[in-house]
């Protein structure tokens, strides 16, 4: 693993991720960070994700209780 694909550790994800969870999530962040270099997101569809969080905020923002 290179210094780019580097892992958090697990006391950085524990309260998130738990141990017996810690080897898949690894295995995922690699072939993420991987595939992130080979083959990089377009400014579309980075564009269209950045709008749907967005949304996601404004809903949770405008229906939680008073």
């Amino acid at each position: 693993m290179s210094a780019a694909t580097k892992c958090p550790s697990t006391e950085e994800v524990g309260a998130v991720i738990s141990e017996r969870a810690y080897p898949a999530f690894t295995a995922g962040w690699c072939a993420g960070m991987n595939r992130r270099t080979t083959q990089p997101a377009s400014q579309d569809v980075i564009e269209e994700i950045a709008a749907m969080l967005d949304a996601a905020s404004i809903a949770d923002a405008l229906t939680q209780p008073e």
